[in-house]
């Protein structure tokens, strides 16, 4: 056995700091030249950090920063935001657009909610971009757990996919391309991990 703690929000996470959040002041310069520090929009793309963003402390914070952005228009964005605490909405929208982008070449996140017009076009190049890191890992992982086995790639002929994040065709894509030989299994995308863990529960502890 083996893995990397990758999950269906980290590929969100990125696509958002890769798509949304220059909107919002992420990468934006200070005036000193150095970039604005980048612990408030990874907040904002993170789903269980985002309510840190509405602190007191955070917007203050924010607040003596923006006197030191050399271009202010993507961390006013971001105050209007904050403002509205719209920051798990723009979470589900970007949840939405990985899903989309499984069949569809793009789809566009409106958020005329902060800016009059404003919106983005998330298209699945973007997407792949942005995920090509954790695809490595991935990738890194099945390298390793061939090798603790002794199983050369093109002796695997089956790979199982299961788990919402095997729809993504980047994904599925790099696992075909290194096990050439092997033929795919769908299980269930939403369901079969939590029966699995449920039926290991049972043979470990019995019947409630």
């Amino acid at each position: 056995t083996g893995g990397v703690h990758i999950g269906g929000t980290d590929f969100d996470k990125q696509l958002s700091l890769q798509g949304v959040m220059p909107l919002f002041g992420y990468g934006s310069r200070m005036k000193s030249g150095a970039l604005m520090p980048t612990s408030y929009h990874l907040n904002l793309a993170t789903w269980h950090t985002i309510n840190a963003l509405y602190s007191q402390k955070s917007q203050l914070a924010l607040g003596s920063m923006r006197y030191d952005i050399e271009d202010t228009l993507g961390i006013d964005r971001l105050f209007k935001l904050i403002e509205q605490r719209a920051g798990h909405w723009l979470a589900m929208e970007v949840e939405a657009s990985k899903i989309e982008l499984t069949e569809q070449q793009s789809r566009r996140i409106d958020l005329g909610r902060v800016e009059r017009e404003l919106g983005v076009d998330l298209t699945r190049a973007v997407f792949e971009g942005a995920i090509e890191g954790l695809l490595e890992r991935v990738r890194g992982s099945v390298t390793e757990l061939l090798g603790k086995a002794g199983v050369s790639q093109g002796q695997v002929d089956t790979v199982f996919f299961t788990g919402g994040s095997s729809g993504i065709p980047a994904l599925r894509n790099s696992v075909a391309a290194m096990l050439p030989n092997a033929r795919h299994v769908e299980g269930n995308i939403f369901g079969s991990i939590g029966s699995g863990l449920a039926i290991e529960a049972r043979k470990r502890y019995g019947a409630a």
